[in-house]
């Protein structure tokens, strides 16, 4: 029982970093003067792989975000 006391606070804790990475994300761009493409061709490798690493964590957070929806919903 305790198991699934702690996985089900996991999964509320990821779909908390899911809202505050989009949130994250939203702000930094609109900080920017210019979209997203034309600040990839104008970043370095590093920001590169930084974009890289954030687009795999948002697409993760956004399945576990779903999966919370789901078990609400059920």
């Amino acid at each position: 029982m305790a198991a699934a006391g702690a996985i089900a606070t996991l999964t509320v804790l990821g779909a908390f970093a899911f809202v505050v990475l989009v949130i994250g994300n939203w702000y930094f761009f609109r900080r920017q003067e210019m979209g997203l493409l034309e600040w990839l061709r104008n970043a370095t490798l590093w920001q590169r792989l930084a974009a890289l690493v954030d687009v795999v964590f948002s697409i993760f957070l956004a399945l576990e975000f779903l999966e919370v929806l789901l078990i609400f919903l059920i």
